[in-house]
């Protein structure tokens, strides 16, 4: 928030990169959304099962732009079977 009021005061844009998995891509554009300063992000298509197997949602581009959750919370639903799965435990 702090780094979007910022590049909003001196008139810049705000590109997030957010190379991560599913719940911190899901916050990244929340706020990435919400900055005025709020110009483009990246986000990858390609084989990341963090980002596009975790959840039951996707996150559809449609006209070159990423669909924002409209559901609660970060608006992701962590799949139980992937974590069975692929998870440790301690």
């Amino acid at each position: 928030m702090r780094i979007g009021a910022i590049a909003s005061a001196f008139n810049l844009r705000l590109a997030p990169h957010l190379w991560s998995g599913a719940p911190a891509f899901a916050a990244g554009l929340h706020l990435a959304a919400s900055q005025s300063a709020g110009f483009i992000l990246e986000y990858s298509l390609g084989h990341n099962p963090m980002l596009h197997d975790l959840i039951e949602e996707r996150f559809p581009v449609v006209g070159g732009f990423v669909e924002i959750p409209d559901r609660p919370g970060l608006g992701i639903t962590v799949r139980e079977d992937f974590l069975a799965q692929y998870g440790r435990h301690a």
